[in-house]
């Protein structure tokens, strides 16, 4: 497989001060490997100056994405992934992460790609459909079932639950056909959102529409160990974790895991000392931020 093209979405201080971090440590642990993307919304605040040059250093292309009238029938910033999902890129393997990720030791994303194929981790807990029939009546919405299989989510008990996916890290290789798993599953959350008559879609439509799509356009998935998208929020440190990728949500969770501390304190390396000054002036409300006592 080609080059890899590794992109992320940056709107807003909060999301720069992530995307850094996140560039950084792709950066440190694959080199020049892979093609960074940062896709920011047209009309979204300007980058600010020390935030493009910490992205021209790390050699990340910007891209923007137009967001169409009428996209969502209420605001929905998730749904940025899926309208940076379907962008045109030149490279064979595609892969999105969550800004609030960290790359923590050396990997290879063409391991988990293959062309037509979707690969996923299992979301950590049954966030939302548990208990109730709200799965059922969305399945029932495309006139599917509901799915026989399951897969397990990866924390606190760590249940069996339908398929159901955190969409912090999804890879899929290109598809020659028309139209692509990104446009399925745009289109499919679009339909979940204004005509399925079910409850709490936000901030989980992605995640709702990520299966069903699988199941609505028969789109083969691959399920991955959770060190692909390892969440760290609400969660004590495990020595004999090895995550590769890690899903932090808030950087307040960050200091419990050397891992994650290691790559912020490496942007001095990374980046040179005084870039990494500028950034810290300019990010360390977020970059310090602590979990509460």
């Amino acid at each position: 497989m080609s080059r890899v093209a590794v992109y992320f979405v940056v709107e807003g201080r909060h999301l720069e001060a992530q995307a850094v971090v996140l560039a950084a440590s792709l950066r440190r642990h694959n080199g020049a490997r892979d093609r960074l993307i940062a896709y920011r919304p047209a009309g979204a605040p300007e980058l600010l100056p020390v935030t493009r040059a910490a992205l021209d250093a790390l050699d990340v292309d910007t891209r923007s994405f137009d967001v169409p009238d009428n996209m969502w029938k209420k605001p929905f910033p998730h749904g940025n992934k899926l309208l940076a999902s379907i962008q045109p890129r030149e490279e064979d393997g595609h892969v999105f992460l969550d800004t609030d990720m960290i790359c923590a030791r050396p990997l290879d994303f063409a391991d988990v790609l293959a062309p037509g194929t979707v690969s996923v981790v299992p979301e950590g807990v049954p966030s939302w459909g548990k208990g109730n029939d709200r799965w059922e009546r969305a399945y029932a919405h495309f006139d599917l079932p509901l799915p026989q299989e399951r897969v397990r989510l990866t924390r606190r008990r760590r249940i069996e639950f339908y398929p159901y996916f955190n969409a912090g890290m999804i890879a899929f290789g290109s598809d020659t056909g028309r139209p692509t798993f990104p446009e399925l599953w745009l289109v499919t959350a679009r339909d979940i959102d204004w005509h399925c008559r079910v409850a709490k879609k936000r901030p989980w439509l992605d995640q709702i529409a990520l299966p069903i799509t699988f199941a609505r356009f028969d789109v083969p998935y691959r399920v991955l160990p959770d060190t692909w998208n390892f969440s760290i929020s609400d969660r004590a440190f495990e020595p004999d974790a090895t995550p590769t990728l890690i899903h932090y949500h808030s950087f307040r969770y960050t200091h419990a895991w050397p891992q994650a501390r290691r790559e912020m304190e490496g942007l001095a390396h990374t980046l040179g000392n005084d870039l990494a000054r500028r950034l810290y002036m300019e990010f360390a409300q977020f970059w310090m931020a602590r979990q509460p006592a």
